[in-house]
């Protein structure tokens, strides 16, 4: 019996978050509107959206020996995730992010303690990473850890999600034993060395990532939707019509609805389905995880729009 459903290997960071009309012009200072300040970090935002959603949920990482470090175990702890394999080292990573009135955003990172996690610490996090169905992961903690995470766990029944963001370079060992790649635009443009520039597109770009990893590849289109290419066929998802106010987090809000829905037995055109209305969800409230819809707000969300 799998103890954990979700395993989340990753980055916990600080964000603070500008909301302003535009960017500054170089040498230019500019006035923000306002700030929210809250948790964030790819990973630690994944984990938070499959708690929400009921999952049992653990998560692997570091923060710093500071009250943003605190905030951040604490903010994880609310929702329900498991905190008990969080070390705490050095300094907090941090998020800076611009946010614009159409909801888009430009985000800096201070790696911190995200970039002090050892392959010591994943060897002590075993027992919980060999227990569960779906381990998370993305591309804010060190290449060679999450390489050695893939190593690791090549020969235990579990499913591996990697989120290559930020976009690098992925060895071909590592990416052959990935059994969900999921990338945005620019990262799959990055992988691939191929445009994207309209639904057709992507759906060639889906199509030759899928032959690099075991089961299926997930293309995000932001506000137009999501294309997903399996071995057997390629097909297009549209994203929810609503307005956008922060789309901060919506990525991994997305992520975790969809592990949500694998879990629950849903096909993967229902699975792209429900996670686009969660992430929609998640851009039409302002901040980070915060904003994330809980598995009660989804069933409401879910009877009124008759899903």
């Amino acid at each position: 019996m799998k103890n954990q459903q979700v395993v989340v290997i990753g980055s916990l960071n600080y964000d603070l978050l500008l909301k302003q009309k535009r960017l500054p012009q170089k040498g230019e200072t500019f006035m923000a509107d306002s700030l929210i300040q809250g948790p964030g970090g790819k990973g630690a935002n994944q984990a938070v959206q499959c708690a929400k959603l009921g999952l049992r949920t653990s998560m692997i990482g570091n923060v710093g020996e500071d009250r943003f470090g605190d905030a951040l175990i604490g903010s994880l702890q609310a929702s329900g995730t498991n905190v008990d394999f969080i070390s705490k080292k050095g300094t907090t990573g941090m998020g800076i992010v611009n946010v614009l009135p159409d909801g888009d955003y430009h985000s800096t990172l201070l790696q911190g303690a995200n970039y002090l996690i050892t392959k010591e610490d994943i060897d002590r996090s075993l027992d919980v990473i060999n227990s569960c169905q779906y381990i998370l992961l993305q591309q804010e903690i060190p290449s060679e850890i999450v390489d050695y995470i893939i190593e690791k766990t090549r020969d235990i029944e579990c499913q591996i999600v990697l989120n290559n963001a930020p976009a690098r370079e992925i060895n071909k060992i590592s990416l052959s034993a990935i059994n969900i790649l999921v990338v945005n635009e620019t990262e799959a443009e990055f992988m691939s060395g191929c445009q994207i520039n309209s639904i057709k597109t992507a759906h060639k770009v889906a199509e030759s990532l899928v032959s690099k990893v075991k089961d299926f590849v997930i293309l995000t289109l932001g506000s137009l939707g999501v294309v997903i290419a399996t071995k057997e066929e390629t097909f297009y998802t549209p994203a929810n019509k609503v307005e956008a106010i922060d789309a901060t987090g919506a990525g991994d809000s997305f992520i975790g609805a969809f592990v949500f829905c694998l879990l629950e037995g849903y096909n993967l055109k229902k699975a792209a389905k429900l996670a686009t209305l969660v992430s929609s969800i998640t851009v039409s409230r302002s901040g980070g995880s915060e904003s994330f819809p809980t598995l009660s707000e989804l069933k409401e969300f879910t009877l009124l729009q008759k899903f």
